[in-house]
C-alpha cells in the first residue's frame, strides 16, 4: 500500500503543478460527507487566497466580479430577513465559486483528463458503498440475501456518501455522462478494446445503483444527458438507435406501469411538490426582487403551514424564490458570458466532444429540475460547475489570457 502511495505522489509531483495538485485533493474530496468536503474546499481557498492566487483568478476571469457582487448581495439579504442558514449559504457559494474560478485557471487538458479519470474511479468505490448500504437496509428488514426492494422512505433508499438519494441520482447521472464521453473521445474502439469494455462496465454498474437509489427522475434525466451528447457531438446513428431504445423502455413501463419504481406513492409525490410550489410562488409574489436569500424555502414555510423541507423541489421556481430577479440579474453577466466562451469553442470546432458534455449536464440540471433542485447542494454543485468550467482548457487556442 505505501508503495502506491508514494508513486501515486511520484506521479502527481511530475505531472502536474503545485496549483493543480490543490484541484485534484478537491476533486478527492467530493467523494466524502458533504461536510467534509465543504471543510476541505474552504480550507483549500482560505490558503489560496492567503497566497494571493484567488485574488489574481478574478483579475484573469472576465466577468468574475459579478460573482462578488451576488454572493454579497444574497449575504445582505439574507441578513435583512434573519434568515441565517441563507447568509451562510452565501459565503459557501462565495468558496465554491472561487475555487472554480482558481480551477479555471489551472486547468489543462492533462489534468482535465486526469480528474475525469480519477472521477470515474472513485464512482466505483461509491458504488460498492452504496451497495454495502443497500445490504445494511435489506438486514434491517430481516432480508438476508440480495434481493431488489425499492422503498419509498428516504431512509430506506441509498445514497453512498452523498447525504440523500437524489443527490447521488445526480451524482450518478454526471458519473456516466463523465463515463460516456471518455468513450466519444476513443480514436479505434477496436484499438483501444480494454477501456471502452472497462468504461461499460463502469456505466452498468452506475446505473444498477441508480436504480436502488429508487429516484425516478433520474432516467428521462440521464437519457436527455446522453442524447444531448450524441446531438452535440454528432454521432447521429447511434442517438438515433440509443432514442429507439428509450421509446421502446418507455412503451414497456406504459403496458407495465407496476413494474415502474416506486408507483404505488407517484401521485401522492406530485401533489407534495405542488404544495410546495404554491408556497414557493406565493412568498415570490410578496419579494419578487430580492427574494430572501439561499433556503428560503425552509425559512418560509412555517408561516404558510407549508411542507416541510430545504428548498421548493424546482430548478425554475427556486432561484427566483431565494434570490430575486435582481440577484438573478446580478450573476447574468458571468453567466452570459462563460455561454460565449462554450458557443466559441464549439464554432471553433476544437472539441466538440467537452462542448458535448458541458452541454449535456446543463441539460440535465434543468430536466432533473422540474421535480427537484438537488444541483444546490455542496457535491453535485461543485461537480456541476468543475465540468461547465472546462472550456478554459482551451484558453490559450482560443486566445484568453
Amino acid at each position: 500500500m505505501e508503495v502506491f502511495i508514494i508513486f501515486g505522489i511520484d506521479y502527481l509531483k511530475e505531472h502536474f503543478t503545485h496549483n493543480q495538485r490543490y484541484i485534484i485533493v478537491a476533486i478527492f474530496s467530493m467523494f466524502l460527507p458533504f461536510y467534509m468536503c465543504g471543510a476541505i474546499l474552504i480550507f483549500l481557498t482560505i490558503r489560496l487566497l492567503l497566497k494571493g492566487e484567488i485574488q489574481q483568478t478574478y483579475k484573469q476571469t472576465p466577468k468574475s466580479r459579478y460573482i462578488l457582487f451576488f454572493c454579497l448581495l444574497t449575504f445582505i439579504v439574507s441578513l435583512f430577513y434573519k434568515n441565517y442558514i441563507g447568509a451562510l449559504c452565501s459565503i459557501g457559494l462565495l468558496f465554491i465559486f472561487s475555487f472554480v474560478l482558481y480551477y479555471r485557471i489551472n486547468v489543462t487538458e492533462e489534468l482535465f483528463e486526469f480528474i475525469t479519470n480519477v472521477i470515474i474511479v472513485m464512482s466505483i468505490f461509491a458504488a460498492l458503498y452504496g451497495l454495502v448500504e443497500y445490504m445494511a437496509i435489506l438486514n434491517s428488514f430481516d432480508i438476508n440475501q440480495f434481493e431488489i426492494h425499492i422503498y419509498n422512505n428516504p431512509k430506506d433508499r441509498i445514497n453512498s456518501m452523498f447525504f440523500n438519494a437524489n443527490y447521488y441520482a445526480m451524482m450518478i447521472e454526471f458519473f456516466v455522462c463523465i463515463t460516456f464521453y471518455k468513450i466519444l473521445k476513443l480514436r479505434d474502439i477496436k484499438i483501444e478494446f480494454k477501456k471502452f469494455f472497462y468504461y461499460i462496465l463502469v456505466i452498468l454498474l452506475n446505473l444498477f445503483l441508480l436504480l436502488l437509489t429508487g429516484c425516478r427522475t433520474a432516467w428521462p434525466t440521464l437519457a436527455a444527458g446522453i442524447l444531448t451528447m450524441l446531438i452535440v457531438d454528432k454521432h447521429y446513428k447511434t442517438c438515433l438507435c440509443i432514442f429507439t431504445c428509450v421509446l421502446f423502455i418507455c412503451l414497456y413501463f406504459l403496458l407495465n406501469p407496476s413494474q415502474f419504481p416506486r408507483v404505488d406513492n407517484i401521485v401522492s409525490y406530485f401533489m407534495t411538490r405542488w404544495k410546495i410550489w404554491e408556497v414557493a410562488i406565493q412568498n415570490i409574489t410578496t419579494h419578487p426582487l430580492f427574494g430572501e436569500g439561499p433556503m428560503t424555502y425552509m425559512h418560509i414555510y412555517p408561516l404558510y403551514n407549508g411542507h416541510p423541507t430545504e428548498h421548493a423541489h424546482s430548478i425554475y421556481i427556486d432561484p427566483v424564490l431565494c434570490f430575486g430577479i435582481v440577484g438573478i440579474l446580478t450573476i447574468s453577466p458571468y453567466v452570459i458570458d462563460n455561454i460565449k466562451r462554450l458557443y466559441h469553442l464549439w464554432k471553433q470546432g476544437i472539441d466538440k466532444t467537452l462542448v458535448s458534455l458541458v452541454v449535456s449536464f446543463t441539460v440535465m440540471i434543468f430536466v432533473h429540475g422540474i421535480l427537484d433542485y438537488t444541483v444546490f447542494f455542496v457535491q453535485t454543485g461543485f461537480l456541476y460547475l468543475l465540468i461547465a468550467s472546462s472550456f478554459d482548457v482551451y484558453r490559450k487556442k482560443l486566445g484568453y489570457q
